[in-house]
């Protein structure tokens, strides 16, 4: 976890460990802290960062990260969910976006969700403020994988979304699939059809709607 808040750090330390998750949180203030880290650690298996670090604000933050480590997903963690910021955020290479207005319960939800392979974003992006309960752990994964089975993708190409919305580039899935650039380029393609989208940001909300809001469609959001 970056942030520069040493409060909030331990707060979502006591959180998780009080709500049982299975994870072990590392801290960084600083953007420079969260390289070293991640230097330290090559087994951390998400981000999660917060935007208005002392050394490096917005954006910039996420990018050095991404090009840095372009194999471990982030998720962003703001206390603005202004629909411009999280579309800006998705658009870099973000996997989520947590808002830190939410309770902690609905923190822990997010985080399981994400944990789980599942993305999450703000429930205002999708026009709802209902609180709509997390699904169990162990579902999440399944339940994306019979969705997009549904919709005609194959199993490899379920693998290659997976790795496209948490941020990678083609390059960078070929090397972790050992397969060309080429066929990922096909099986991006494909995939994206399927969702009946045009690019990564809209599949990450197309993925994301289908938790946040019942019977959602494959179909590109207004992102």
């Amino acid at each position: 976890m970056v942030d520069d808040h040493a409060m909030v750090r331990e707060g979502t330390r006591m959180l998780l460990e009080q709500r049982g998750l299975d994870c072990e949180l590392l801290e960084a203030g600083t953007l420079a802290e969260a390289l070293g880290v991640l230097e330290r650690n090559p087994d951390v298996e998400w981000v999660l960062l917060d935007l208005a670090l002392p050394d490096a604000r917005g954006t910039v933050a996420l990018d050095r990260l991404r090009q840095a480590h372009e194999s471990v997903p982030v998720v962003v963690v703001s206390a603005s969910e202004d629909r411009a910021l999280v579309l800006e955020c998705i658009n870099h290479g973000a996997m989520g976006f947590i808002g830190k207005s939410a309770t902690g319960e609905a923190l822990v939800e997010a985080l399981r969700v994400v944990f789980a392979g599942g993305i999450h974003l703000p429930l205002s992006l999708f026009g709802t403020q209902a609180s709509l309960p997390a699904p169990a752990e162990e579902t999440v994964l399944a339940a994306k994988e019979q969705e997009l089975l549904r919709a005609g993708l194959t199993p490899r190409q379920i693998e290659v979304l997976d790795l496209l919305v948490q941020g990678l580039s083609n390059k960078a899935i070929a090397a972790r699939l050992g397969l060309s650039e080429a066929t990922i380029k096909s099986h991006v393609a494909a995939s994206l059809k399927a969702l009946n989208v045009r690019n990564r940001t809209q599949a990450v909300f197309v993925l994301a709607r289908w938790r946040h809001v019942p019977g959602a469609r494959l179909g590109p959001s207004d992102a």
